[in-house]
């Protein structure tokens, strides 16, 4: 399986709306800045985001997007499902089995997805914010003259 700019983008955008909407919601200005994503884009990505009912939005000046629950509820798989689909529906595993080795195949296919969907639900987007955080901390800060 391959994951799309898509899914690593929309991971980006979670992980920029949690930790700035203690603020407020957070606009698409704002995530374009943070995470070097145009406008556009953002948009085409957090539509699936808020039809998987991950974030919701708000319109006018103050507008933008929060999380729908905690940090801590939300998990990696939360997202790459909403934005990839479901690891488990991939084409591979869709197919009639038409041959014997087709079935050790299909039987090998469903662990190595059962063992994606483990890994990124075990991943809560409050996991990240904290690593990104603890990463951000040990950066020294530079300022030029």
């Amino acid at each position: 399986m391959k994951l799309s700019t898509k899914g690593r983008y929309a991971i980006r955008i979670m992980l920029c709306i949690g930790r700035f909407q203690n603020l407020g919601s957070v606009s698409k200005k704002k995530i374009a800045e943070q995470e070097g994503i145009s406008t556009d884009y953002i948009e085409q990505i957090v539509t699936p985001l808020k039809n998987a009912g991950l974030v919701v939005s708000t319109r006018g000046l103050h507008g933008g997007f929060k999380l729908t629950n905690s940090a801590s509820k939300i998990s990696l798989y939360d997202i790459l499902s909403a934005i990839e689909g479901d690891f488990n529906k991939v084409e591979v595993l869709a197919e009639g089995v038409s041959r014997a080795d087709d079935g050790v195949m299909k039987d090998i296919w469903k662990g190595a997805f059962k063992e994606l969907v483990d890994y990124f639900s075990g991943i809560s987007l409050k996991n990240c914010i904290d690593n990104y955080e603890k990463l951000m901390s040990k950066e020294p800060i530079m300022f030029n003259i």
